[in-house]
């Protein structure tokens, strides 16, 4: 995952970081609801991807707190500025990723 080779880089902006973690949650968010046959619009929202997927009564094990905030960094966005938002933790921002890629693999059946 390019994620890896980017976290701890200091020269890699916050921006390219939570793109590219923002990308993963959202393939893998919409990879469990494409297994369940879940209908899901053309969105970059990860909120709205959890919504979907706890709509049709899955559980999403994470705290969407966690996982919410990356939507900002999505293509629409990537390019303006992130002024108002926190540094990221890159160590933190992969282990939400990869926390969501164990739990999709759960969903999806693959261990």
């Amino acid at each position: 995952m390019a994620l890896r080779e980017l976290e701890g880089n200091p020269e890699i902006a916050d921006s390219i970081l939570g793109f590219h973690a923002q990308q993963a949650i959202e393939k893998w968010l919409k990879a469990v609801l494409a297994k369940h046959s879940i209908e899901f619009e053309y969105t970059h929202d990860l909120r709205r991807l959890i919504e979907l997927i706890e709509g049709a009564g899955l559980a999403f094990p994470l705290e969407a707190h966690m996982v919410v905030p990356f939507t900002e960094f999505a293509v629409p966005l990537r390019y303006e500025d992130l002024l108002d938002a926190e540094p990221l933790d890159s160590s933190a921002t992969v282990s939400v990723v990869d926390e969501v890629e164990a739990r999709a693999r759960n969903a999806l059946g693959d261990s």
